[in-house]
């Protein structure tokens, strides 16, 4: 019995003491912080300030690695039509500037055409293309006369690099198509096939992911644009010779337009002609209109008017319809930052 005593004393002096240190332990204060020192959430770093909305994207010259060079600047222009239309206009390509583009110049080329660098992304395009053959299995036909169905697989690799921060990639952006062997650029219809559904695919994700307040909007127009050519040039050159050259180079950038239209552009000087006027026709603008700049106010590129449009601006056109010359608009004076 005195044993059984001695064992319940000691487990209520133990009970006893283990509520009282808890109680202790609760009603302890803090330790008191010394004056004048930092909290912990002072020390923490402001948060970076936000990055400016994109206002622009600037298409830098694409490396193609399959095909004939000569074939290269066709390839080019349809890559910018649709970086035209994937941006909502808000596009500079890469024709527009100085080549070759020095390295550290494509702030100051970005600020020429009157955008800030600051709120500009460069789009870098790679195409590569590889080959393909499938063997189709015919009834009937013997195994070493089997028909082969061969295509092209295009991979197209986009990078994006803010224009004023360095050679740091942002992202990448990565497309795949496939086309038979001999189809041709375009379908009936005027749609892109092979290489250029990846690219147009490839321009919109990106646009999407890195500079999504770039709307489309109103549809741009449609237009074929002659080549530019230096100031001495167009000076001295007229006449039959000049318009073949000129019909030459604009044919091999739209092998698709018509022979009168292609006739037309190349025996004016005018830079562009309305195929589709999109945002022009609410200016009076109409298809086979030959359009370019007025006076002082050059038309500069097809892009150029893209983004004048798309900042809601009116540029100043000079218009050729037949034989009635008529001029719209108002001229469009680079902003300030």
């Amino acid at each position: 019995m005195d044993e059984a005593r001695r064992v319940l004393f000691a487990v209520g002096a133990f009970v006893s003491l283990s509520v009282l240190a808890a109680a202790g332990c609760a009603t302890s204060p803090a330790p008191a912080r010394p004056a004048g020192a930092p909290s912990v959430a002072a020390r923490q770093p402001p948060p970076p300030p936000p990055a400016p909305k994109v206002a622009v994207v600037v298409a830098l010259p694409p490396v193609i690695t399959f095909g004939k060079p000569a074939d290269h600047p066709r390839a080019e222009r349809r890559m910018g039509d649709a970086l035209i239309e994937a941006s909502g206009g808000h596009a500079i390509l890469s024709d527009e500037l100085p080549q070759p583009l020095e390295p550290g110049a494509l702030p100051a080329a970005v600020r020429a055409l009157g955008e800030d660098p600051a709120r500009a992304l460069t789009f870098a395009i790679t195409a590569g293309r590889g080959d393909r053959a499938e063997a189709l299995e015919l009834g009937g036909t013997r195994r070493g006369s089997r028909a082969v169905r061969r295509y092209h697989d295009y991979t197209v690799r986009l990078e994006v690099r803010r224009c004023d921060g360095g050679a740091a990639v942002l992202g990448t952006v990565e497309t795949f198509a496939s086309a038979m062997v001999g189809e041709p650029e375009l379908d009936p219809r005027g749609r892109p096939r092979g290489l250029q559904i990846a690219v147009a695919e490839a321009l919109a994700k990106a646009v999407r992911m890195y500079a999504p307040d770039l709307a489309g909007g109103e549809p741009f127009p449609k237009v074929i644009e002659a080549p530019a050519s230096p100031a001495t040039e167009r000076a001295r050159r007229a006449g039959t010779r000049a318009a073949l050259e000129r019909l030459k180079k604009i044919q091999a950038l739209y092998p698709e337009a018509s022979t009168d239209d292609l006739a037309s552009l190349s025996s004016s000087r005018a830079r562009l002609l309305v195929l589709e006027p999109g945002r022009l026709a609410a200016l009076g603008l109409q298809r086979g209109d030959l359009v370019s700049g007025t006076g002082a106010q050059p038309l500069g590129s097809r892009a150029a008017l893209a983004r004048a449009l798309a900042r809601g601006e009116t540029p100043a056109l000079g218009v050729d319809r037949g034989r009635t010359h008529f001029v719209l608009g108002r001229p469009v004076v680079a902003r300030r930052k």
